[in-house]
């Protein structure tokens, strides 16, 4: 015989109770409501505050539209956790001593500061970003400094958008950014401008004339010394010279260095011949470029993409398999109306980053960066910039920043190299002692850059080589090759 058991009713849950639970609902409903209007309007103090417009604070990652907007959305996410895995690492047992130190001489400096002792302020705040250089808390307080008390509002800048790629919620650096961003813009826009005007004054020299002749010839040598040297070339000037002249073998240098001087000389050539007269540059064109830089040295894989991962200091370039995809982008990037907009040293500063950056190469990235860049120069008029071997390291930093996001010290230091080109010309073609200045740039003691100093008598014997035609053919083994790892970034 079946029993059932009865159910037992459950009792009502009352009424105050659901009316308590809606109640709820409903105010933190309208708590989100108004903050999402809060942080979406454009007129909110806060957001005025926390979001610079992208022409201030992502301005130099705009410029880069090499990828597409979800890759970039891709790349951002890994760099974001590269700095979040980088801070937390700065915090480990092997830094905390470094990041201690750090702090006490920023404290220590700024007490200098406020005792008006600059001077020893100024080494604490540099010995604190030798120790800390990616701490956002000493990267501010440093621009500060540099911004009021130093006048140096541009470098101050820097500092301030480092600040906010490591820490974006830093209201202060985003708040001294807002400040800055538009001071910085206007002072680099004039510098581009006298740029121009020395520029003119040198189109204003007949290209018959016997000095301006003369300066080609030596800036053309000056040109690919330096920029195999930067690779680890050790020929002198005297040697390049005579390499390019004579194509005789120099003792105690190797077959790869002779090589190198005549790659680069080959593909200067075929810049003139061929490059300078067109209207766009095409893939072809880049990868016939650097078939000549690699001709002598490695003619396999002169003017073809690399087929494996190569690794450029803490650069990781894209993988072979995206090369194609990307240098398509890149030439139409190269020849878009936006990118001809652009101020030409600006344009080709940024053609120079963006190829460098893709790595397309297994060796000879470098070089063939610099000629594009000088391509893309000569066709505005300007001459082929010099970029001095012994800025080597300030070149690779530079780079480097701008792998982190601002591009904007490499355009500033591609425009100092182009003016100091242009005052090589406009020297050698004044009417001044009979000698042509050499881009030594020589670093002193204190880091500063040393000015033109001047190199040897002129060659008497003028020739008809043009902006960049002079002796030559060949390539190079540089470390902008990616497979050693130590290469341009």
């Amino acid at each position: 015989m079946a029993t059932s058991e009865a159910t037992t009713p459950q009792p009502k849950e009352p009424t105050f109770h659901l009316t308590y639970r809606f109640a709820l609902f409903f105010i933190a409903g309208s708590v989100a409501a108004f903050a999402f209007h809060a942080l979406t309007s454009n007129s909110s103090p806060w957001r005025q505050l926390h979001h610079l417009p992208a022409a201030h604070y992502l301005q130099t990652r705009d410029e880069f539209a090499v990828y597409s907007v979800d890759e970039l959305n891709a790349f951002k996410e890994f760099y974001d956790k590269s700095v979040s895995d980088s801070v937390g690492a700065s915090f480990s047992e092997a830094e905390q001593t470094n990041i201690k130190e750090a702090m006490g001489a920023l404290r220590l400096a700024q007490e200098m500061y406020r005792l008006g002792k600059d001077d020893k302020a100024l080494r604490l705040f540099e010995h604190a970003l030798a120790l800390a250089p990616k701490h956002p808390e000493v990267l501010l307080r440093y621009g500060e400094f540099l911004e009021h008390n130093q006048r140096n509002i541009v470098l101050a800048d820097q500092y301030y958008f480092q600040a906010l790629s490591i820490s974006p919620s830093n209201t202060e650096a985003l708040a001294n950014r807002q400040r800055t961003a538009d001071v910085v813009q206007s002072l680099d826009e004039r510098r581009l401008l006298s740029l121009d005007e020395k520029r003119d004054a040198l189109s204003g020299i007949h290209e018959t004339n016997a000095a301006l002749r003369r300066a080609k010839k030596e800036a053309y040598f000056q040109h690919i010394y330096h920029s195999v040297g930067i690779e680890g070339n050790t020929m002198t000037l005297a040697q390049t010279r005579s390499v390019l002249e004579t194509r005789m073998a120099v003792d105690g240098k190797s077959i790869d260095e002779h090589n190198e001087i005549l790659g680069m000389d080959l593909a200067m050539k075929y810049i003139n011949a061929s490059l300078v007269q067109k209207l766009e540059i095409t893939l072809k064109d880049i990868l016939e470029l650097h078939r000549r830089v690699l001709g002598h040295v490695d003619p396999i894989e002169g003017g073809e993409f690399r087929r494996n991962q190569v690794y450029v200091g803490g650069h990781v370039p894209p993988g072979p398999g995206d090369l194609a995809l990307l240098m398509q982008r890149f030439e139409r990037w190269l020849n878009s109306e936006h990118s001809n907009s652009l101020h030409p040293v600006s344009y080709a500063a940024l053609a120079h980053y963006k190829l460098v950056h893709i790595h397309p190469f297994i060796d000879g990235n470098g070089r063939t960066s610099r000629l594009l860049m000088n391509t893309l120069l000569m066709r505005a008029g300007y001459p082929p910039v010099i970029i001095p071997k012994q800025q080597r390291s300030k070149y690779y930093h530079f780079l480097k920043l701008a792998n982190e996001g601002d591009i904007r010290p490499f355009v500033r230091f591609i425009a100092d190299c182009t003016e100091k080109t242009l005052d090589l010309y406009l020297w050698a073609t004044s009417d001044l002692p009979q000698q042509i200045p050499m881009l030594i740039q020589a670093e002193s003691d204190s880091g500063e850059i040393a000015k033109l100093q001047s190199y040897s008598t002129v060659y008497e014997t003028a020739t008809d080589s043009g902006l960049s035609s002079d002796p030559g053919s060949g390539s190079g083994s540089d470390s902008d090759s990616g497979s050693s790892g130590n290469g341009t970034p």
